[in-house]
């Protein structure tokens, strides 16, 4: 798991190539999380690159409204059509919260299972 000052300076170094944001993710008008979005329209895949709740705030729905959030941009995104997240072996938190939004296992690395919602984008 890397530490948000990781997730703000890989936003910071892929800045020119306009396709890595960084999102605050907030509640009653306090920072509770953060996530970090990759698109790469080349193969029309948006990747939830990093997806933190505080741990004073899980429990509490932040991180399932967020990833609410997150679905809806995708799916209103004409080019992507679908959404890939990674978390550490081990996490049930992020498995149950992806699972629980119809992300399916794609695929297990050394220390990581890679989640992928199928999204279609809206047609313009």
């Amino acid at each position: 798991m890397a530490p948000n000052v990781r997730s703000l300076a890989d936003a910071w170094l892929y800045r020119e190539n306009g396709d890595v944001f960084p999102y605050a993710i907030w509640a009653d008008e306090q920072v509770v999380g953060f996530a970090l979005i990759d698109i790469d329209e080349d193969i029309q895949q948006y990747m939830l690159w990093r997806f933190m709740i505080g741990q004073e705030f899980q429990g509490k729905g932040y991180g399932q409204a967020a990833l609410e959030v997150v679905i809806a941009m995708v799916q209103s995104h004409p080019v992507c059509d679908h959404l890939i997240a990674a978390y550490v072996k081990g996490n049930q938190k992020m498995a149950h919260l992806l699972e629980k939004n119809d992300f399916v296992l794609d695929s297990e690395e050394e220390r990581e299972l890679v989640f992928r919602l199928e999204t279609p984008g809206v047609q313009l």
